[in-house]
């Protein structure tokens, strides 16, 4: 099927891309166009290919479609192809003829034929129809685009509840297995004296009330620790920084734990810098300094030595919680300060304790831009060491 001069420019003018000026031009468009004929169920083109080219139907219709799913089928009169005629964009989705076509392709040689012609330029948009098809593929795109960007956040979402859950049971396993220690020691030494008060000496019933007292005391530090954690996974704490004096607070925590320290024969000092004021929560900063000073305690034989010390950086400050007690080994030392570990080790007088003070110490740290470690050797004792910045601008 030849045609005339003057249907191509009839057909031509259906894009709906020409003014009455441009009438002549268009006129010597038409006459270097391809005329191409397609059988019914030939393909045109597939998606991947090159593009390049466009078409107009002079007759019967054609199908666009991509993996046997019709996006839209186009009659006489209208075109399709990649309306951005650009030699290197390939095919976003594929064509064929549903029925015996007669087509009119337009490649980016015609384009440029004409514009060198003219002096005229083609804009990417002057096939309209065609904007329908890309607006599907488009909409196709950000559909998968969409759903691999869910499946992304699933998995994420998925992961932080698995991490929550490890939380969970090692907050839970510490208080079935720790916080009974002490318990069981109270409750024991209680029995005893209920039992035979009248049978016991002054210096049995001596013995048996500061068990009951270093037991509660045990249970009661325990316990305090295990609520201030949990506040603190649910947010409850309120971050509250002021000016501390730290030679105050160092040597408060001191006097507070120096009836435990005689108790084990330990001597026990702060060689805090006097006048030394830092910005912090001073309840935050008085739990990292008692749950050093305790483990301290707890892990330093009798006749040993503890001293809590500050050491000045400049723009920040060190506080050094250094013992002679038994110390940690390198695989000891790479389980502290996390939840999904624990370093399981009774104190020197068989002490029992969970870890969660150190994890307590570090979270409370890192909330005021710090950081928290030990250095320390097996037999050689340890050094818990914490900084905080001077400044005020936290």
């Amino acid at each position: 099927m030849a045609l005339s001069l003057e249907k191509k420019v009839k057909l031509l003018k259906t894009l709906d891309f020409l003014a009455e000026q441009e009438i002549v031009a268009f006129h010597f468009l038409s006459g270097i166009v391809d005329e191409v004929n397609v059988a019914k169920g030939e393909t045109i083109f597939s998606k991947g290919d090159l593009g390049g080219a466009v078409f107009i139907i002079v007759k019967g219709c054609v199908q666009i479609h991509d993996e046997g799913h019709i996006f839209i089928e186009l009659q006489n009169g209208k075109s399709f192809g990649e309306y951005a005629l650009i030699n290197t964009e390939t095919r976003t989705a594929s064509a064929s003829a549903k029925s015996n076509s007669v087509l009119l392709r337009i490649t980016n040689d015609h384009i440029k034929q004409l514009e060198e012609e003219f002096d005229i330029r083609i804009i990417d948009t002057i096939l309209l129809p065609l904007q329908n098809i890309r607006k599907r593929m488009v909409l196709k795109d950000l559909l998968e685009e969409e759903l691999t960007q869910q499946k992304v956040t699933i998995e994420k979402q998925r992961k932080e509840l698995e991490s929550l859950n490890a939380t969970k049971d090692k907050f839970f396993s510490i208080i079935a297995h720790d916080l009974k220690n002490p318990f069981a020691s109270l409750i024991g030494a209680s029995d005893l004296l209920v039992d035979n008060a009248e049978e016991l000496s002054k210096e049995q019933v001596k013995t048996f009330s500061g068990i009951i007292n270093q037991s509660a005391r045990q249970g009661f530090r325990l316990l305090e620790n295990l609520l201030t954690w949990s506040r603190m996974q649910t947010g409850s704490i309120a971050w509250k920084p002021k000016e501390i004096d730290l030679w105050d607070l160092v040597n408060e925590v001191v006097i507070l734990h120096t009836g435990s320290a005689e108790n084990k024969e330990i001597q026990i000092e702060a060689n805090v810098d006097e006048d030394l004021k830092i910005t912090a929560d001073p309840n935050m900063i008085n739990t990292v300094v008692r749950n050093l000073v305790s483990n301290a305690i707890k892990f330093t034989p009798k006749g040993g030595s503890i001293t809590v010390s500050s050491h000045n950086k400049g723009d920040s400050v060190e506080i050094w919680v250094t013992d002679s007690g038994i110390g940690i080994d390198s695989e000891g030392q790479k389980k502290l300060f996390r939840i999904d570990e624990q370093l399981i080790k009774s104190g020197t007088e068989n002490e029992s304790g969970t870890g969660l003070g150190l994890i307590l110490c570090k979270e409370f740290i890192e909330m005021h831009r710090g950081c928290i470690w030990v250095e320390s050797e097996l037999g050689k004792g340890s050094v818990f060491k914490f900084s905080i910045p001077l400044s005020s601008t936290l």
